[in-house]
C-alpha cells in the first residue's frame, strides 16, 4: 500500500482529533462531577441511573408525605387529650356532686361543666390547615357547635370522610379521627344527658356515671391508636430513609466520578498531545524522499 503524505496527515489529525475529545470529556466529567453525562456515555449504567433517581424521588415524596401524616396526626393526639383532660374534670365534678355538701351547689357544678364541654367542642372544632381534624373530608361547616341551651350539637352532616396519605409504594394510611369515631364514643350525647339531669336539680345517676367512664375510655383509646400511628409511621421513616441511603449511594457508584483516577487520566492525554505535536514536527515537513 502507498502511504501518501496527504493519508500521514489525514491520520495525525484524526489522533490529534481523538485526543482532543477525550481530553474534552475529562474535563467536562471533572466540572459537573458525573461521568454519566449523556446516555450514549454508558447505556446500561445511564437506564439504571435513571432508575435509581426515580426511586430516590418517589422516597423523598414518601418522607414529605410521612412527615406531613405525623404532624397532622400530633395536633390530632394533642387536641384528644384536651378532650380527655375535660373529661376527667367532668367525672371529678359529678363524683363530689354525690358529696351531701355539694347538692346545694348544683348551678355551680352545671356551669363548670358547661365550661368543660365548650373546650371540648373547641377541641373538635381543632384546624390543620384549613382542614376540621374530626369533620371527616366536609371543611364547608364547622362540625360542633353548642346551642342556646349550653348543649353540644353536630353541624357537619358527614363526618364520615377519611383522609389518605400514601406513606410507601403500597401503604395508603388514614390520618384523621373522623366524627363518627368521636360519636362512637357517646361522650358527647352523655355529656348533654348529664347537664340535663343537673338543670333539673338532680345528680346523674350511676348509669349515667357510667356511660361518661366508658366514654373517657373510649377517647383514652382513641389516643392510644393515635400513637400507635406515630410510633408507626416513625418506624417506616426509619426504613425509608436506609433505602434512600443505599439507593443514593448505589446512585452515586453509577455516576459519580473519581477526580483523582480523572486529572492523572487528563495530565496523561495532555502527555499524549504533547508527544503527538513533537513527533508531527519531525515527521510530516518531510517528504517520501528524505527517506529513501
Amino acid at each position: 500500500m502507498r502511504i501518501t503524505e496527504n493519508l500521514l496527515s489525514e491520520r495525525y489529525l484524526y489522533n490529534q482529533n481523538k485526543i482532543n475529545e477525550k481530553k474534552l470529556k475529562i474535563q467536562s466529567q471533572i466540572t459537573n462531577n458525573t461521568k454519566l453525562e449523556r446516555l450514549s456515555d454508558n447505556v446500561g449504567d445511564s437506564l439504571e441511573a435513571i432508575k435509581l433517581d426515580a426511586t430516590i424521588r418517589k422516597i423523598e415524596t414518601f418522607q414529605k408525605n410521612i412527615t406531613y401524616a405525623k404532624d397532622y396526626l400530633i395536633i390530632t393526639t394533642d387536641s384528644i387529650e384536651n378532650i380527655a383532660d375535660e373529661t376527667q374534670k367532668i367525672i371529678s365534678q359529678i363524683m363530689n356532686a354525690d358529696n351531701a355538701l355539694n347538692n346545694a351547689n348544683l348551678s355551680a357544678v352545671t356551669q363548670s361543666i358547661k365550661l368543660s364541654l365548650r373546650a371540648i367542642v373547641d377541641s373538635l372544632n381543632e384546624k390543620r390547615n384549613d382542614m376540621y381534624l374530626f369533620g371527616g373530608t366536609d371543611f364547608s361547616n364547622t362540625p360542633w357547635s353548642i346551642d342556646a341551651n349550653g348543649r353540644a350539637v353536630r353541624n357537619s352532616t358527614n363526618v364520615t370522610g377519611e383522609i389518605k396519605v400514601q406513606i410507601t409504594q403500597n401503604i395508603k394510611d388514614t390520618i384523621n379521627v373522623t366524627g363518627n369515631k368521636i360519636e362512637e364514643t357517646d361522650l358527647i350525647n352523655t355529656l348533654n344527658d348529664i347537664l340535663d339531669s343537673l338543670e333539673t336539680n338532680s345528680v346523674p345517676d350511676d348509669t349515667l356515671k357510667q356511660r361518661l367512664n366508658n366514654a373517657y375510655n373510649s377517647i383514652v383509646n382513641l389516643q392510644s391508636i393515635n400513637g400507635e400511628k406515630l410510633n408507626r409511621l416513625d418506624d417506616i421513616s426509619s426504613l425509608l430513609e436506609k433505602q434512600l441511603l443505599n439507593t443514593q449511594e448505589l446512585l452515586s457508584k453509577k455516576q459519580d466520578i473519581d477526580p483523582a483516577k480523572l486529572i492523572v487520566d487528563l495530565q496523561y492525554q495532555d502527555y499524549v498531545l504533547q508527544l503527538s505535536y513533537k513527533l508531527a514536527a519531525t515527521i510530516l515537513p518531510k517528504s517520501l524522499l528524505d527517506y529513501l
